[in-house]
């Protein structure tokens, strides 16, 4: 039989998990402008827009899983591997443009 930890652990938890997604979300609409330099509004409300449809989604689809399945423990697995095909797609998708980069560097050198 599992048991809640202290009122105090959760608060702390819930408050580091807080300062994480602040942190996470400051980042990305930090770094909008510096990425896209003239469509910084539409970039913006597309970005608000995307976080807005997965804070409505995400729910439902767990609520959904755990309805079907009887446990969250699928739905954070998918979760989980969504976000791990995310990070490595991002890790594809910088070293396609580090090479196209170089590649240009060199051209434009010779």
């Amino acid at each position: 039989m599992s048991s809640l930890p202290a009122l105090p652990v959760v608060i702390a938890l819930l408050f580091a998990g807080m300062m994480c997604l602040g942190m996470g979300n400051g980042a990305v609409f930090q770094l909008v402008p510096q990425v896209f330099h003239k469509e910084i509004g539409i970039v913006t409300g597309i970005v608000g827009a995307a976080g807005g449809i997965g804070g409505f989604f995400l729910p439902n689809i767990l609520g959904s899983l755990k309805e079907l399945t009887g446990s969250y423990t699928f739905g954070f697995f998918l979760t989980i591997s969504l976000f791990v095909l995310i990070v490595f797609l991002c890790l594809v998708v910088s070293q396609l443009k580090r090479k196209k980069v170089l590649i240009n560097h060199t051209i434009s050198e010779s």
